[in-house]
């Protein structure tokens, strides 16, 4: 019998103009996206800043252009998402995670008690 080294892990998407507060505003208006990866025993580590290069835009269906920075990514965690941009993203299956505040404190609720 063989076993798998194969390891659960989802990758989240947090925006953030400062690197420490979930950005309040909307999804693509954010300056920096952060990217974070969470393992199955809930250990969060940090793995990039992506610059969206749509933040100063308003073009129709930006959602899908964010979505195209982020499609590696299962989870996103942010302050607010426009109705269309959330039945969009979740449309092609991600998750969407809704808070304020620091982005240590959302993710929190990944780590196992």
């Amino acid at each position: 019998m063989t076993q798998s080294n194969v390891t659960f892990s989802k990758r989240i998407a947090v925006p953030s103009n400062d690197g420490t507060t979930i950005y309040r505003g909307m999804l693509g208006r954010a300056k920096m996206i952060y990217i974070y990866d969470v393992d199955e025993s809930g250990n969060v580590r940090f793995l990039e800043e992506r610059s969206n290069p749509h933040s100063e835009t308003m073009q129709h269906l930006k959602t899908l252009d964010v979505y195209d920075l982020l499609k590696d990514c299962s989870i996103i965690i942010s302050g607010k998402i426009g109705k269309k941009g959330i039945e969009r993203l979740q449309n092609r299956g991600m998750e969407l995670i809704f808070r304020q505040g620091t982005i240590q404190d959302a993710l929190r609720i990944f780590k196992k008690e």
